[in-house]
């Protein structure tokens, strides 16, 4: 290992360039929520729809407990591909996948989350059953907004593992 290759990892011995590649498309998605909730927080309703089943809505909880059990889930989901973006025993190809899932899911999840707390902004002042008529989620528009943006995120993170695992 050259001197500039040992100045760039951490205490861990991990290569800081392959840390950040798989906690940031978290730490954005993470905060993507919040933003949301803060830009549309007086349209939100008592309680947002936090669960949907095969008939739809049908669980229910105040807007920042659910925004907060998500972030939660979006940072133990960094903390799984952290490790995974270590290179080390996986081939390069291997590598590269974990990279574009790691920032395609990212993406995905976090536009589906903003998609679904504007569709709780629309049920402000509702009670639930109120709430589940006004809630509606635009599939056709929003299914292929949020492959194409995962398929682009995750190519973004294919570009990105390469460049940090040359450094």
């Amino acid at each position: 290992m050259t001197a500039t290759t040992d100045a760039r990892r951490n205490r861990a011995g991990w290569p800081a360039g392959q840390i950040a590649l798989g906690a940031a498309p978290w730490l954005v998605a993470a905060v993507v929520p919040w933003v949301v909730l803060l830009v549309l927080r007086d349209r939100m309703p008592a309680e947002v729809v936090s669960h949907t089943g095969w008939g739809g809505p049908d669980g229910f909880m105040a807007a920042p407990n659910f925004v907060a059990i998500v972030t939660l889930a979006f940072l133990f989901q960094g903390a799984v591909f952290v490790p995974a973006l270590i290179k080390g025993a996986q081939t390069n190809g291997q590598y590269l996948l974990t990279a574009a899932v790691c920032w395609g899911f990212a993406a995905g999840e976090a536009y589906l989350l903003a998609v679904d707390l504007h569709a709780d902004a629309r049920g402000s002042g509702l009670n639930h059953a109120q709430l589940l008529e006004a809630y509606n989620i635009n599939w056709a528009l929003h299914g292929p907004v949020t492959a194409v943006l995962a398929v682009v995120t995750g190519a973004a993170g294919v570009l990105m593992a390469r460049k940090a695992v040359r450094r």
